[in-house]
């Protein structure tokens, strides 16, 4: 239905509104953030997320991450991972179909308040891809990025292992500091092999996180582990047509890469609405302009 909305009404109207949402939840969130760094913004109530963490309302934005100084922007989501994912998407959909440069530097800046590393590295994936033939225009952007992340760091101590802290190689484990997938990943791996090609169910991971005392999602092997083989490729077969439009324009397979780093840590997930419909929504568009483009049929 809201595909077909699409192309009915104002075809980049969905996409327009879609980008006007998370850049407000940036922006709010950011003036939040830095509030929240200089000691002005408290949070004005408590409540439990669904997953029953604690969560916390500053007005102008969300968060389940707040001690002692330390804080990171979630929008209106449950968690600052999600805002960046989501955000990216975004920023994405902006540069394929809409081009907003204030919108890109919005979303670009912005999302440093979520203090992802996900997003940090996919980040730096979208500057390789989309301006490698403008580098020069690019650095005086890095700096301001770079500047941003050590000024962010420099409040305490908290802030400064959340970024730089994370991105240091942990030589016992083999993986970056602020790698919290690994473990997860193998675990998935090793329900993976039990069942390879239908997998053993996403009730059935439930009962063995509650068993194994562990929780067993959120990592790149999860899909494989509750669907198999043939779940996987069901799921991510919007993102095989999508990467297929390559042929037309390279800047198809570069957001495939992009997406997937992404599902790294956050795995698609079809059950939701959010994961399809952006999804689809991408692959839609990016049909309709290439045929416009290359009159594909």
């Amino acid at each position: 239905m809201f595909l077909e909305m699409q192309l009915s009404g104002e075809r980049l109207g969905f996409v327009k509104t879609y980008n006007l949402w998370l850049a407000f939840q940036v922006v709010a969130g950011s003036i939040g953030f830095i509030l929240v760094l200089v000691g002005i913004l408290q949070p004005i109530f408590e409540f439990r997320e669904l997953d029953m963490r604690p969560g916390y309302f500053f007005g102008l934005f969300t968060t389940n991450t707040y001690l002692g100084g330390f804080v990171r922007n979630a929008g209106f989501y449950d968690e600052p991972g999600t805002l960046a994912f989501w955000g990216m998407y975004a920023l994405i959909i902006n540069k394929l179909f809409v081009d907003n440069k204030k919108m890109e530097i919005l979303l670009i800046f912005g999302l440093i308040s979520t203090l992802s590393l996900a997003y940090f590295i996919q980040i730096a994936m979208y500057a390789f891809f989309f301006y490698k033939e403008k580098c020069s225009k690019l650095l005086p952007y890095i700096a301001v990025f770079l500047l941003g992340l050590i000024l962010i760091s420099s409040f305490n101590e908290r802030m400064e292992a959340a970024i730089f802290g994370r991105m240091k190689y942990n030589e016992e484990t083999g993986t970056l500091a602020g790698d919290n997938r690994s473990q997860m990943m193998k675990v998935c791996w090793d329900i993976f092999k039990t069942s390879p090609i239908v997998g053993q169910g996403a009730r059935h991971l439930i009962e063995i996180s509650k068993e194994r005392r562990v929780f067993v999602g959120a990592n790149p092997n999860l899909t494989l582990a509750c669907d198999g083989l043939i779940g996987q490729i069901i799921v991510w077969s919007p993102f095989f047509l999508l990467f297929g439009l390559r042929r037309y324009d390279k800047k198809y397979g570069w957001v495939f890469w992009i997406l997937i780093v992404g599902f790294l840590q956050r795995p698609y997930d079809s059950t939701q609405l959010l994961y399809p419909l952006m999804s689809f929504t991408i692959v839609l568009h990016a049909y309709l302009q290439v045929k416009n483009a290359f009159g594909k049929q």
